[in-house]
């Protein structure tokens, strides 16, 4: 795991050098019309026993149609550290386990998108402050979570972002953004709410 982590890593940190060196800008950041792309690194815990932690890396990237008022897509890698939990049951005064280890996996990889919509109450050109949401989905090759809620978990789950976060420029055209976020994975009794945030670098051009 820590392996593609680091290659993952090392290839987005190459990406924010590359946006780096483009030609800055006057632009007050949230002006209409400009757009910016922001590698990004998120840990997160949940309300579930299924699930001690979340992992995600990747990437998002908005388009500003009004001043404050931008849309976006992101793009992440999630990992999970699940916890097994067995199903159990009553049987003739006996307790006997009815789960399987088929399919499970102590750290199952998902892959997932979110449309994203953000308003921005404060922007200029040194910080901006911006509450969001979205929809989207993840997928994987296993079951998340493994077992929750009396069943288990799905291969494919829709995603609700809630975000409250900040942004401060270091350069004129780069920024540290910093967001705290609450996720909805999968709208059923086996979903999962996931609290914690993500760090990364915003390029704005």
């Amino acid at each position: 795991m820590y392996a593609q982590f680091n290659k993952i890593w090392v290839l987005l940190l190459a990406l924010c050098i590359g946006f780096a060196a483009l030609p800055a800008t006057s632009n007050a950041m949230g002006e209409a019309g400009t757009m910016h792309v922001t590698p990004e690194f998120g840990y997160y815990g949940t309300g579930q026993k299924s699930v001690n932690s979340i992992m995600t890396f990747g990437a998002s990237g908005g388009y500003f149609v009004a001043d404050g008022l931008s849309i976006g897509l992101e793009a992440l890698a999630y990992s999970f550290d699940v916890r097994k939990i067995d199903r159990r049951g009553p049987v003739t005064n006996f307790i006997y386990a009815v789960a399987s280890d088929d399919g499970y996996s102590s750290n199952p990889w998902a892959f997932g998108a979110n449309a994203l919509i953000r308003y921005y109450p404060v922007h200029t050109d040194k910080a901006a402050f911006f509450i969001g949401t979205g929809i989207g989905g993840l997928f994987s090759g296993d079951r998340i979570p493994y077992y929750e809620n009396g069943g288990r978990g799905n291969y494919g789950n829709p995603t609700l972002p809630v975000d409250l976060g900040f942004a401060v420029n270091m350069t004129q055209n780069v920024a540290f953004e910093l967001t705290g976020r609450y996720q909805r994975i999968g709208f059923d009794n086996h979903g999962l709410d996931a609290w914690g945030g993500h760090a990364g670098i915003r390029i704005t051009f």
